[in-house]
């Protein structure tokens, strides 16, 4: 499926880097390597290629095999890519459309609906039902061997078998920065490409270089194979928002976002989901089941509780951004136990 990129967010002043401002940067865009100036090279027993398996944009993507943190490869820019706009910028992202082998949207049939059926795909909780009236709800607990359902829903939250991508960047006065990037609790689309934005603020001393990308890094934390479908800086003005969702034993589920309050008997088991709104960009989801949202008891896409005494117990998330940049979002339920 051929689409067009979405272009539409914003970006900060650091010091270090200065100059005129420019258009966003793009490093890639789907299109053949060696006609958009690019060469690519595999590293270590690591291996980096065009490939028409799957399209993100454009007639390619790339297809990279990893076997860690130093297997991979590189893309080579013959002219330098100039990022130093979006490094300046408040809310300036690397955005990135990835997609992982037997993860995803229904093409690639991973994760599932529901509490009961199949085995699940590795990581997979399986999804809870989408609510009514709202958006397909998240997926994945991020435990292999969980409890699965069907095949996948659009949107929802799949698992790659790797849990960090190790980016690192050359630019032309010679310096090198990197960064690793999380991949776990990344929605994905119908075709199952999840796109990511990492905020360029949060890539150690890249705001200390010249800002001129020669070189670009790909590499895992672990075995593992991943398409790249676009690599481009925007700028992202979405602030963190997010919801909860809640499955009970039946398999119903409720959100934060149509109810206040949910009843339930004593000694019933709930799983809590953390959803967030808005933005692409990895996040943490810390829960407080004491009412206090200052205490954290849980940390994760999704976690179980039993209430096993009546009373009414007010559940916290807050959706926090890992680089400091967005201030958290918070959301709550009440449970009623009977």
């Amino acid at each position: 499926m051929k689409r067009t990129a979405a272009i539409g967010w914003s970006v900060a002043i650091l010091i270090g880097l200065a100059g005129a401002v420019y258009a966003d940067a793009t490093l890639y865009m789907g299109q053949p390597a060696a006609e958009a100036g690019i060469t690519l090279r595999s590293w270590g027993s690591g291996s980096i290629e065009d490939s028409t398996d799957t399209t993100f944009v454009g007639s390619r993507s790339l297809k990279v095999f990893t076997r860690g943190l130093f297997s991979g490869g590189w893309l080579i820019y013959s002219r330098p890519v100039d990022i130093r706009a979006d490094v300046n910028a408040p809310n300036g992202v690397l955005r990135m459309a990835l997609r992982f082998p037997g993860t995803g949207g229904a093409a690639a049939g991973a994760g599932g609906s529901g509490m009961v059926g199949g085995p699940a795909a590795p990581g997979g909780f399986g999804a809870p039902p989408a609510p009514p009236g709202g958006p397909a709800a998240p997926g994945g607990l991020g435990a292999p061997g969980g409890i699965g359902g069907g095949g996948a829903t659009a949107g929802q939250t799949t698992t790659p078998t790797l849990r960090e991508l190790r980016l690192v960047f050359e630019t032309s006065d010679g310096k090198f920065t990197e960064v690793m990037l999380p991949l776990q609790n990344l929605r994905s689309d119908e075709m199952g490409w999840q796109t990511i934005s990492l905020p360029l603020r949060s890539i150690p001393d890249l705001s200390s270089t010249n800002g001129q990308i020669v070189k670009l890094g790909l590499f895992g934390d672990s075995v593992g194979t991943f398409y790249v479908g676009e690599i481009r800086t925007v700028r992202e003005s979405g602030s963190l928002q997010g919801y909860i969702a809640v499955q009970n034993a039946f398999g119903s589920v409720f959100t934060s976002r149509s109810q206040e309050r949910l009843s339930i008997a004593s000694g019933d088991e709930l799983t809590f989901f953390g959803v967030v709104e808005g933005v692409n960009m990895p996040v943490e989801y810390r829960w407080s089941f004491s009412g206090d949202p200052s205490q954290v008891d849980g940390i994760g896409n999704a976690v179980r509780r039993r209430f096993p005494k009546r009373g009414t117990y007010t559940v916290y998330l807050t959706i926090v951004d890992p680089s400091g940049i967005r201030p958290p979002a918070t959301a709550k339920i009440d449970i009623q136990v009977n």
